[in-house]
């Protein structure tokens, strides 16, 4: 299948993954909260596709999941595989491979996150067919959990970092807002790379194309997607009133668009 040479040059040499939620973790501990609201005792077989580092599999895999990780960069699997050898924790698997072909059996897991390939897909066949595999390879009753960028995130981080000074990003937001599909035309180091980004709606009508059911969409940072929460995050009190008041709005349908990451939860019936 075709694969994006520039997203795969973002992630190989100019972004560093491993280490995304060091300065912040608010994206991840919001994420973790809603996955693990989903798990079931352990063991369970769990996929993580597109998993990068495999932030979210070792996490899982300390609550003694099984846990499989898939991800397109070798770079990213060399790295998990790197900090299996020197951790505790192991996972079951570690695979260089595409979201759109995965290498598993039919109904072989209990949860699949796909936490990455479908805000890097632009095209809506190769989102089906990531959303039909993981499909396929969940097991009857089981939970697959889908991340998202939302559309409004560039016009967001513009007013939030200033970036609309530049006339170039001032063209990236507008043309996100009118098709989802976002370009870095000049590969400025400061700017996302090339990406799809999703209304709720449209996460909606894709998952029920692709035959879930028991669909809930949640905002992973929500209103503090517009705030300046490196401060808020390093205190502890104020940390837990934003992450109470996160919680309390994740799935308000009038605040959904404005979170910059968005979490959907479906079931395979």
């Amino acid at each position: 299948m075709e694969i994006n040479n520039d997203i795969c040059d973002f992630y190989e040499n100019n972004f560093d993954e491993a280490n995304r939620f060091s300065g912040n973790p608010l994206e991840f501990i919001r994420s973790q909260d809603i996955i693990k609201r989903f798990l079931t005792p352990a063991p369970m077989v769990i996929a993580d596709v597109a998993g990068a580092t495999g932030i979210y599999s070792f996490w899982l895999a300390e609550q003694r999941h099984q846990v499989h990780l898939l991800d397109l960069s070798s770079k990213h699997i060399e790295q998990a595989r790197q900090r299996g050898k020197q951790s505790a924790i192991q996972l079951a698997s570690f695979t260089c491979g595409d979201a759109r072909q995965l290498p598993w059996d039919d109904n072989t897991f209990d949860m699949v996150l796909l936490m990455g390939a479908l805000y890097h897909l632009q095209e809506s066949g190769d989102r089906t067919r990531c959303i039909e595999e993981c499909f396929r390879v969940l097991k009857p009753g089981g939970r697959a959990v889908f991340a998202y960028i939302s559309r409004a995130a560039s016009l967001v981080d513009g007013y939030k970092y200033h970036f609309l000074n530049d006339p170039i990003f001032q063209h990236i937001v507008e043309t996100d807002l009118q098709t989802g599909k976002h370009e870095n035309p000049t590969s400025n180091p400061h700017y996302f790379t090339t990406a799809f980004f999703h209304t709720p709606a449209l996460i909606t009508q894709e998952l029920q194309q692709g035959s879930f059911e028991e669909i809930r969409i949640f905002a992973v940072e929500g209103f503090a997607s517009m705030i300046d929460t490196d401060k808020i995050m390093q205190d502890e009190h104020q940390k837990g009133l934003l992450l109470k008041h996160l919680a309390l709005t994740e799935e308000s349908s009038e605040l959904l668009g404005i979170s910059s990451h968005l979490l959907a939860v479906a079931k395979k019936v």
